[in-house]
C-alpha cells in the first residue's frame, strides 16, 4: 500500500522501516523544518508542499507528523484528496478541530488514526487487564509521572498528550475540570477533576533516561506501573508484583507494528472507522484548557 509523508526527516527515518514491514510504503515526501542529517529511504520523491504531495498518484494513505498547530489542516487536506491519514498525536489543537477532521473522515469515508504505541507495552496491557476485571474497584485517584530525557518540545501539548492519554484510560471517565502549572517545563503539572476522582498527571524534562509511572486507586486497592514492573495491593489478595522486560517509555519497533497493523484494519473495514480515536477528544480537550489554565492561573477551568 503506497502512502506519502509530511514531517521531519528523524520522523520519517524513526518510522519508515516499521511502515515498509507494515506493508505501508512511503513513496513521498515533503520535508518540514530544517534538513537534518537522518538518512531517507531510497528512490523517494522529495516535494515541497502538501498540494504536490498529495497529489502523487496512487497514494492510500498520508502518514503526517507536524506540531499540532499545523497538522489538523493538513491531515484535512489529506482526507478530502481521498487519502487515510495515520498521524503522531498531538494532531489538532481544539475540539473544534478534533470534530472537524472527525466529520471530514467520515464524509470521505476514510480513517483519522493517531498512533500510540506506548498502549502496547505488557506492563499496560496487564495493567488494562487488571483494571478490566474491577480489581481496584471504584476509581477515585489516578496518577501518571513521566520523565522525559530530552528540553520541553516547543509546542507543550507533544509532552501532555501521552500522560493524559494514560490517566484517561485509567480513570475511564470523562473528566469534567482541569488545572494546570508549568505546562511549557521545567516540570509540568496537571490536576484533572473527574465526578468521583482526581487525576494527575506531572512531566520532568532532561532526565537521565525516560520512565514513566503510573498509580491507580481504588476502593478495592491500588494498581502502579513503575517503568516494567507491576504492583498489585488489592483487598482480599496477597501483594503481588510482576516484573516485565519494557517498560511503556521504551520505544518498541513491535508497537508500533501493532497500532499499524489497526490501522490498517480500519482502512480495509476490519474494525469500526474511528476505533483508533479512543480517548483523543478528551486528550485535545485537556491540553487546550490545561495551557488555558496555566495562561490565566486559574484554580479550575470548567470543560
Amino acid at each position: 500500500m503506497k502512502g506519502a509523508f509530511i514531517g521531519g526527516r528523524a520522523a520519517l527515518s524513526r518510522l519508515a522501516g516499521t511502515l515498509s514491514a507494515s506493508g505501508l510504503e512511503i513513496s513521498a515526501f515533503c520535508p518540514d523544518g530544517a534538513a537534518g542529517a537522518a538518512p531517507l529511504p531510497r528512490g523517494l520523491r522529495l516535494l515541497g508542499s502538501a498540494e504536490e504531495l498529495f497529489a502523487e498518484p496512487g497514494l492510500a494513505f498520508a502518514a503526517v507528523s507536524l506540531p499540532a498547530g499545523r497538522a489538523a489542516a493538513v491531515i484535512e487536506f489529506a482526507l478530502r484528496r481521498g487519502l487515510h491519514a495515520v498521524c503522531e498525536p498531538p494532531f489538532c489543537a481544539s475540539t473544534t478541530e478534533f470534530e472537524a477532521l472527525r466529520a471530514c473522515a467520515a464524509e470521505a469515508g476514510r480513517v483519522v488514526f493517531p498512533l500510540q504505541p506506548w498502549e502496547r507495552s505488557p506492563a499496560l496491557r496487564a495493567l488494562e487487564k487488571a483494571l478490566d476485571r474491577g480489581l481496584a474497584g471504584e476509581i477515585n485517584y489516578a496518577c501518571v509521572q513521566e520523565l522525559l530525557a530530552g528540553p520541553p518540545p516547543p509546542e507543550p501539548a507533544a509532552a501532555l498528550w501521552r500522560p493524559l492519554s494514560l490517566l484517561l484510560s485509567c480513570v475511564r471517565r470523562p473528566p469534567v475540570a482541569v488545572a494546570a502549572r508549568n505546562p511549557a517545563g521545567p516540570a509540568a503539572a496537571v490536576h484533572a477533576h473527574f465526578n468521583g476522582a482526581d487525576g494527575f498527571a506531572h512531566v520532568s524534562f532532561n532526565a537521565s533516561a525516560p520512565r514513566l509511572k503510573i498509580s491507580v486507586s481504588g476502593a478495592g486497592g491500588r494498581l502502579e506501573v513503575d517503568g516494567g514492573l507491576l504492583r498489585l495491593d488489592v483487598a482480599g489478595a496477597p501483594r503481588e508484583e510482576v516484573e516485565f522486560t519494557d517498560g511503556p517509555a521504551a520505544d518498541k519497533p513491535e508497537w508500533l507494528a501493532a497500532e499499524l497493523s489497526d490501522f490498517r484494519k480500519e482502512m480495509d473495514g476490519g474494525a469500526p472507522r474511528g476505533s483508533g480515536l479512543r480517548n483523543a477528544r478528551y486528550c485535545v480537550k485537556l491540553i487546550r484548557n490545561s495551557l488555558y489554565s496555566a495562561a490565566v492561573r486559574s484554580a479550575a477551568v470548567p470543560l
